[in-house]
């Protein structure tokens, strides 16, 4: 028997001392009074630290990690055409690995154990893809790697390595998921990018590719107000009305963002069993707006958190993004009541959780062995006697003193165990040096 024992566990909303978590290889088979521990047990002792599961990125984009500061207090379209675009043309295998490193490295020191990589610059194959995956595997972050749709003709300015036919990206998802169906760390899942970049027809030939799969179906949604009106223009309609009349809202489908819907559509989301991936700081950052997350949650809409690209908001936290959303609710409200703080937790662990289909965001039986270890001793953490709030309203990294994702520590005081940073570094110098300043 392998069992850690912490001084606290964090279970099902609340603290417990003098219990122990026991192991079976990369899950928590059980939950037990330490008491109860048999004298034969193989016992890491963690000392004095609050046990969490693993908090659970359920959007981003990790190639946009090489771009920090360089799109920064941009309005949207300069953030779009003048870093995004022509940036992205920039970027080979050996860069896209790099800027993966970068963001799966930050976010394991930030205590996410699961991460969305929602990833569009295919030329036409995999191979890119597989650079990604290549450095999840790495580092030993679990990865959901949601592979773009992007139609061919779409009606934007991206790049054309952005672009595919529906039935060429669908044939890849399939092959991609097909290579990697035997890992237990790396999930392939369909996303259509958007409805500005993938036609209804796209996104229910994606829909069908995710339920062959037994997988989400993830895709931008109504993110800002430019792009509810361009498809007012284009479809007559808003775009929750217009999945909703094409019969492409449906309970395997994610949508991310979801800033611009009124009372009716969040009705619609919630009658479809849709989800949807919050992502407040990114939409602080961009000035996309505030979604209306109370609102969603009254309804109970399934809702995650994620911190989208590294360029989109500049940190890989969900811990932040709990804070963001907690705040932002309160704000936009005039209710200091409006998210608490134990709410906001669940939506960054649980929440992601089940939107993704991952077994995880709870410390109990058959869940994956994904745990974050908070250094009680860290001052960002005091007084303990209000420890549910300290961990969403004032918890600092440096509180953060181990991360273990499949019952494998990846994150020890606060350094990576598989990886120096001195080499994901050099990579990131390297791709970045010839850029000069934004």
């Amino acid at each position: 028997m392998d069992a850690i024992r912490p001084e606290l566990i964090y279970v099902d909303g609340h603290f417990e001392s003098g219990e122990a978590v026991v192991l079976d290889g990369r899950s928590v088979e059980s939950v037990i009074d330490a008491a109860d521990l048999s004298a034969g047990a193989n016992v890491d002792n963690w000392g004095r630290v609050a046990l969490l599961p693993g908090t659970v990125n359920a959007h981003g984009h990790a190639f946009q990690n090489l771009f920090k500061g360089f799109a920064d207090d941009r309005a949207f379209e300069s953030w779009r055409d003048d870093v995004l675009y022509p940036f992205s043309e920039r970027l080979d295998g050996d860069a896209i690995y790099a800027g993966a490193l970068f963001a799966f490295a930050e976010a394991l020191l930030a205590g996410v154990t699961t991460t969305v990589d929602f990833f569009y610059l295919h030329d036409e194959g995999n191979e890119n893809a597989e650079q990604v995956i290549r450095a999840a595997r790495e580092l030993g972050i679990r990865l959901v790697f949601a592979r773009t749709f992007y139609d061919r003709d779409a009606p934007t300015g991206a790049p054309a390595r952005f672009r595919e036919s529906p039935e060429d990206a669908a044939e890849r998802t399939l092959e991609l998921a097909k290579a990697h169906e035997g890992d237990p760390n790396v999930s392939v899942q369909p996303a259509p990018h958007s409805l500005h970049a993938a036609t209804p027809e796209t996104i229910a030939l994606a829909l069908d590719v995710a339920a062959r799969l037994g997988v989400p179906c993830h895709l931008h949604l109504a993110e800002a107000a430019y792009e509810r009106d361009q498809v007012v223009a284009r479809y007559g309609t808003t775009p929750v009305r217009l999945l909703e009349r094409e019969g492409l809202l449906r309970a395997n489908l994610v949508t991310i963002h979801t800033v611009w819907v009124d009372d009716e559509e969040l009705d619609m989301l919630a009658e479809a069993g849709t989800g949807v991936v919050h992502c407040p700081g990114a939409n602080a950052f961009l000035g996309d707006g505030v979604a209306r997350l109370p609102e969603m949650l009254s309804r109970g809409l399934r809702v995650g958190l994620g911190p989208d690209g590294g360029c989109a908001n500049s940190r890989q936290s969900v811990f932040d993004e709990m804070r963001m959303a907690s705040l932002m609710a309160k704000a936009r409200l005039r209710d200091g009541g409006a998210l608490d703080a134990r709410t906001a937790f669940a939506l960054g662990t649980t929440g992601g959780a089940d939107l993704l289909g991952v077994n995880a965001g709870n410390v109990r039986p058959g869940n994956r062995a994904d745990l974050v270890a908070l250094d009680l001793d860290d001052l960002s953490l005091h007084p303990l006697a209000t420890l549910e709030h300290q961990m969403v309203n004032s918890m600092q990294p440096t509180a953060i003193e181990r991360v273990m994702v499949g019952g494998e520590t990846l994150v020890e005081r606060g350094r990576l165990t598989r990886m120096d940073p001195a080499e994901i570094r050099a990579r990131v110098a390297e791709v970045t040096r010839k850029w000069g300043r934004p």
